[in-house]
């Protein structure tokens, strides 16, 4: 028996795919009223892992997402970082750890720093986007776009994923839709 996905709110699939643009070869899967665990489960038998990554980073609250990228980085990469990207992780590991403002703001520069496509740095990008105002602090607020933190996990994930040996790439992508939904269930928190 399933466990439950007790870090997803939502009840629908539907509710979660609103949250980006879900590829047309997912629709058929969407039918109505579709639990989160059916949908993704759904996914990963059709074999469209990547589909699932963006769904498991759309679904899953912003510290659990960033903490799933992690453990994909960390999987894919193990100690073998520039000195950017290792700032990078860090400094969204720290994040996960204090999800205080002052952390969250302080991914920001570590974000810039690590050059594209990093997984890291899109993952320090992604805590960055989490909340606080993207403005300078002498203007009024300016909120992130609603899930852009979502974007840039799903972006971490599917770039630690390419890390592997081409012939394992969808495996990998399986792997860390697998671990995305043992966070959701409430393991490796």
């Amino acid at each position: 028996m399933a466990s439950q996905l007790v870090k997803i709110q939502e009840t629908t699939a539907a509710e979660i795919c609103a949250r980006f643009e879900l590829e047309q070869k997912a629709l058929p899967l969407l039918r109505g009223g579709i639990g989160p665990r059916e949908f993704v489960e759904a996914l990963l038998a059709d074999k469209q892992y990547a589909t699932g990554i963006d769904f498991m980073a759309h679904a899953l609250p912003a510290r659990e997402a960033v903490w799933w990228g992690c453990l994909c980085l960390q999987h894919a990469c193990g100690n073998n970082l520039s000195a950017a990207d290792r700032v990078a992780c860090t400094a969204a590991v720290q994040w996960v750890m204090r999800p205080t403002e002052q952390n969250r703001a302080a991914a920001k520069g570590p974000a810039e720093a690590a050059k594209a496509p990093s997984p890291a740095g899109a993952l320090a990008r992604a805590t960055s986007l989490t909340g606080g105002s993207l403005g300078p602090s002498n203007l009024p607020p300016v909120a992130p776009p609603p899930f852009a933190w979502a974007a840039y996990v799903a972006t971490a994930v599917k770039f630690a994923a390419i890390k592997a040996e081409p012939a394992r790439i969808a495996e990998t992508r399986r792997l860390f839709v697998e671990l995305g939904i043992g966070l959701a269930e409430g393991r490796y928190t």
